[in-house]
């Protein structure tokens, strides 16, 4: 039995995260009589990686890219915000942006999913944990997998007497209406993003097979799920499966009044403030009573706020702050201060079925042709991460405000561990060794264009035309690559119309966005069996890495299969990172229980000191 296995423990993942959101749809499953439903249509998997867009939803999750004029001035004006009267026990987090809704079944940002996941609402497990099956119970007090070792079966218990915030009692029927949304097939996107491709079926049994045990005589309070293929992750998968009262969700404000079990409930849903307070019928609580998400766009403001006590956590702190407010005298006694690297890629995925891009040598000298630091430029004006596979190996890391005091503000951003570019370096030395490179294959410059033999190099960019950040990505890769010789002609339509041609193979390059967790299992992706390898990639040691991964027993042994996996599709270039966002955050020593999933601070665990509010600032 599971419940024999797991330790009651939270995650812990200590100082170790993209564009507006999609419209929720109701899910509208048949069920069978014997209250199973499942899956009718396959459907058109579309996205758990999606074209680059400053104005669509990423199915794979993720928040707006911040434009120049948000990132805050570069010489700021610090002006007196008003005073917030709250209580002391309120524990407030300031953000770029807030969550537009928090649904779970829609397409949440970062924050709307951490919101989700840690207050508001729980499956029938929860991830937790260093150690298989990195998981605790949550709405289930057991669960049986079968077979043991690479289950297509669980069959949960449903735990009694678990109050939603409404003080209604947990049904199995809510259960089964909230789990079998997952097998609509307008959820596609939403099932690839949570690894959940595989969903198959959803019911209400009167025990498993052949079990024995306390629970074997409850008569519809088991849950039966099963996956079309063996996943040795399944418990994980269960998690996202999010449990709300039936029928409540088929009203259009739900987004903002969500319903869960979790240790806290939303009491205000406001367009500059998001409000939630302990339920007191929750079966775990919060460590804080209330939390205040506001948004927050003054970075200046943010930061006297911070001063004073009136906010406890500042997220995405402009870089014009950055070394010299973090410098100022008595930073390091009030504050700690963070840099944060989210598992957040802006990709270039190469279609390595067909020449001339199966040879990784031509791969790997378009690489460097990439221009970076133009397409940072027309970024925020943070730093980004230098990655050479989109695999997350960075935790959180503090940065020494003591040191950059005694330092007097000298301390460049590679003391953060972001290498900038030289002054009036740019990009041009890269084009230099990316046009030998091209040389040194074969492919030189005949009247303009690079050719060898009777072929040119041709390559057709696809993407899905959206504006803003993916215009300008798209435009500064296109003259990049124009000014080596290389022919770039761009075919963008619709994402939904491009993915299926993509995973069909039909493909030079596409320009996406891959949003996942910190330790994301990236098997979909990039092993040969993978539902989502629209690169084509096929390669013994790759799979031994990601296999690796699903059979760790511990998340030191999952960074380790993951780091092999960075090591393996860098040396592949199977896809080239075109950006890696970094940001700052500022947090009050007020504030206890600080630890980081997928690079955000885990909600519930959060609480504040017994010290009085910090004085206002001189």
């Amino acid at each position: 039995m599971i419940a024999d296995e797991i330790q009651r423990r939270r995650r812990p993942q200590p100082a170790a995260s993209g564009d507006a959101y999609a419209q929720p749809c109701r899910a509208t499953p048949t069920g069978d009589r014997d209250g199973a439903v499942t899956r009718g249509l396959r459907g058109v998997v579309q996205a758990i990686v999606l074209a680059l867009a400053t104005t669509h939803a990423l199915a794979c999750g993720g928040e707006p890219e911040p434009d120049a004029e948000a990132a805050g001035p570069r010489e700021a004006t610090v002006t007196e915000p008003p005073r917030t009267a709250l209580p002391d026990d309120t524990l407030v987090i300031a953000v770029r942006r807030l969550p537009e809704g928090l649904d779970p079944m829609a397409e949440l940002d970062p924050w709307g999913q951490r919101v989700v996941d840690d207050l508001v609402f729980e499956g029938l497990t929860r991830i937790a944990g260093d150690d298989a099956p990195f998981v605790e119970l949550a709405l289930a007090d057991d669960c049986v997998l079968t077979p043991a070792a690479a289950p297509k079966h669980a069959w949960c218990h449903l735990r009694p007497d678990v109050q939603f915030h409404d003080g209604s009692r947990v049904r199995p029927e809510d259960v089964l209406e909230a789990m079998s949304a997952w097998l609509d097939p307008r959820r596609d996107a939403l099932r690839a993003r949570h690894q959940l491709g595989e969903l198959e079926r959803v019911e209400l049994v009167d025990r498993p097979p052949a079990a024995a045990g306390t629970h074997a005589e409850d008569r519809g309070k088991w849950v039966h799920v099963e996956v079309e293929r063996a996943d040795p992750l399944l418990l994980e998968r269960l998690a996202a499966m999010k449990i709300w009262p039936k029928g409540k969700r088929r009203g259009g404000g739900f987004a903002k009044a969500p319903i869960g079990t979790g240790p806290m409930r939303v009491v205000a849903f406001e367009p500059d403030a998001i409000v939630l307070e302990g339920s007191g019928g929750a079966r775990r609580s919060a460590a804080v009573r209330r939390i205040r998400l506001e948004a927050s766009t003054d970075g200046s403001q943010t930061l006297v706020r911070l001063r004073r006590g009136d906010v406890h956590l500042a997220l995405e702190i402009p870089p014009s702050f950055v070394p010299r407010e973090l410098a100022k005298p008595g930073m390091a006694a009030r504050f700690t201060a963070w840099l944060l690297t989210p598992p957040r890629f802006d990709l270039l995925f190469y279609n390595l079925r067909k020449g001339p891009l199966d040879a990784v040598a031509l791969r790997a000298a378009l690489d460097r042709a990439i221009p970076r630091v133009a397409i940072a430029a027309t970024r925020d004006a943070m730093p980004p991460v230098a990655a050479d596979a989109p695999v997350d190996l960075r935790a959180p890391v503090e940065i020494d405000l003591a040191g950059l005091h005694a330092a007097k503000a000298a301390a460049a951003w590679g003391a953060f561990g972001l290498p900038a570019p030289a002054p009036g370096e740019g990009d041009g030395p890269a084009m230099t060794a990316a046009a030998a490179a091209l040389d040194a294959l074969g492919w030189r410059i005949d009247r303009g264009v690079r050719r060898r033999g009777e072929g040119s190099l041709r390559l057709v960019l696809m993407w899905d035309g959206a504006g803003g950040t993916a215009n300008a990505t798209a435009a500064a890769l296109r003259r990049a690559w124009q000014k080596l010789g290389v022919t770039v002609p761009q075919a963008t339509a619709s994402f939904a119309y491009l993915f299926g041609l993509m995973r069909q193979g039909s493909f030079d390059v596409a320009m996406l966005r891959l949003s996942t967790a910190s330790d994301a299992d990236l098997y979909p992706y990039f092993h040969r069996k993978g539902e989502l390898n629209i690169a084509g990639v096929a390669d013994d040691a790759l799979d031994r890495a990601l296999e690796g991964y699903r059979a760790a027993t511990t998340r030191a042994a999952r960074r380790s299969a993951l780091a092999e996996v960075a090591a393996r599709l860098s040396a592949l270039r199977v896809a080239s990172v075109l950006h890696a966002p970094s940001s700052l955050a500022i947090v009050s020593r007020r504030v206890q229980g600080l630890t980081f999933v997928d690079d955000l601070p885990q909600l519930d665990l959060l609480q504040l000191s017994a010290a009085d509010r910090w004085p206002p600032a001189p």
